[in-house]
């Protein structure tokens, strides 16, 4: 309430309440109108900024470690195995012994990781398609045992997301299927 108007309201009482003195009174008062207070919080949001998807064209990886079907970890051996993503949406890499290639592209928005806890929706949809590969015979049974491991990982990828400048693929659950850190 407007300080002026109580006191003006209180003075015409006053003056009223004295009438019998002879004393005639006349009171004008103004009202002015006076913004009420909010009777409840009103809170206006903002829709989170989506964040801008990393750029993954012109980009290439050197995998270091892997899940296992198994759920166990394991890092490359003694080799390179590689992914590289062309900007054209055509990606090729080395398994290890064996070349592979294939396209990709990447769908919806791009979901930051922050909370330092994996979350399914961290990252973005990655679509690998059209994969294929060389067979060739390897020196080595340990190399070929991993490649076939590391190209059933990259065809049950579908999101991908960058933590700390590495690439992680994950799986629709978002669990982790591979690691690799920029060639």
């Amino acid at each position: 309430m407007n300080r002026s108007v109580g006191l003006i309201g209180a003075l015409a009482i006053l003056v009223a309440a004295c009438g019998g003195s002879g004393v005639t009174a006349t009171t004008e008062a103004t009202i002015q109108s006076v913004p009420s207070e909010p009777s409840a919080t009103t809170v206006t949001t903002e829709a989170a900024p989506t964040a801008d998807a990393p750029e993954l064209g012109d980009t290439s990886w050197k995998v270091t470690t892997y899940r296992l079907p198994s759920g166990s970890m394991t890092n490359t051996w003694r080799t390179d195995v590689t992914i590289s993503f062309a900007a054209d949406g055509t990606l090729a890499g080395s398994a290890g012994c064996n070349d592979y290639q294939g396209t990709w592209a990447v769908s919806g928005p791009y979901d930051e990781f922050e909370s330092g806890v994996p979350d399914p929706n961290d990252g973005q949809e990655l679509i690998l398609e059209s994969l294929a590969w060389t067979e060739i015979a390897c020196e080595d049974e340990a190399i070929m045992e991993q490649e076939g491991e590391i190209l059933d990982l990259l065809l049950q990828g579908e999101r991908w997301v960058l933590i700390r400048e590495s690439f992680h693929l994950r799986d629709v659950d978002g669990s982790f299927l591979l690691e690799a850190e920029s060639a």
